[in-house]
């Protein structure tokens, strides 16, 4: 196991185990109805956490760690929280509280060694080194975010190929977290004393600031009325994807390198349909 995941699992298991202590202890259960809010509440904010604020990408921004994707699990915390106060439910027999207790410590520990439990689960593809016109062309669909960090360290002089970037991204079989892609640009940026720069910009101030090559994380939201990108370049509506942008050119147009198809243009209107403000740059 990497160094920077270890360290991480360690720190975030340590702080799950004193949070579920603290639940348990000095959670206050005179009558029960605290405990058991509190109990609710904490199995609310782990599943609302892990469906709508897992794994986005401004946490690297807060935690700007290669293992961000571990420190900022938050779901681990409040699964702890909950294992704790669950234990101290009133009115339920020991093995019933046990049985809570165990099940939410459980998911607490799994929240926490996820990156490396998809990876047992679904082993990533190989990868590959092939190439075109200076875009690392992805070798398998769940590749795509290696292959454009490749891309973007070619476009910085820095050689690595999406194979190399499979498991620093802690890709597997169904795709790459952004936090994992995270992960391996800056490893990467690291040993070239590089740094990675997570975007804050809108889309004029992207092209306004006209600092290239940018990697994009970008999607083809649901309900989009222009049926050419999904019926005419394949692009599959909620299905996230990254490419790499290599500049504006005179005519307006942006030249992306994008793994699936190589060197294309796009207008600021597609731009403004697919990217939503989501990407990385090496510095």
């Amino acid at each position: 196991m990497a160094i920077d995941l270890t360290i991480a699992i360690a720190v975030m298991t340590v702080i799950a185990l004193g949070c579920g202590l603290f639940a348990a202890f000095y959670a206050y259960s005179s009558k029960g109805q605290r405990t058991i809010l509190c109990l609710t509440l904490a199995v609310f904010a782990m599943v609302y956490f892990l469906l709508y604020g897992s794994g986005q990408l401004f946490w690297a921004k807060l935690v700007p760690s290669s293992a961000a994707i571990v420190y900022t699990n938050f779901a681990a915390i409040f699964a702890a929280l909950a294992a704790g106060w669950a234990w101290r439910l009133p009115n339920t027999p020991r093995w019933r509280r046990g049985s809570l207790a165990t099940l939410l410590s459980l998911s607490a520990l799994a929240a926490i060694y996820w990156p490396l439990l998809s990876i047992a689960v679904r082993p990533p593809p190989e990868g590959g080194n092939d190439w075109a016109n200076g875009v690392a062309m992805q070798t398998s669909w769940a590749t795509c975010s290696p292959a454009a960090a490749a891309t973007l360290f070619r476009a910085e002089g820095i050689d690595v190929t999406e194979s190399q970037m499979i498991p620093l991204c802690l890709t597997d079989s169904s795709g790459t977290p952004t936090l994992g892609l995270y992960r391996g640009v800056k490893l990467i940026a690291q040993q070239h004393d590089r740094t990675v720069e997570v975007l804050d910009e809108t889309q004029a101030e992207l092209l306004e600031k006209d600092d290239w090559p940018v990697l994009l994380a970008v999607e083809l939201p649901f309900g989009v009325e222009d049926r050419r990108y999904a019926d005419q370049w394949g692009w599959i509506p909620g299905l996230g994807h990254s490419v790499v942008a290599f500049g504006k050119r005179p005519d307006g147009s942006i030249l992306i390198g994008d793994p699936s198809v190589g060197l294309e243009l796009w207008s600021e209107h597609d731009l403004q349909v697919l990217w939503h403000g989501s990407g990385m740059r090496v510095k």
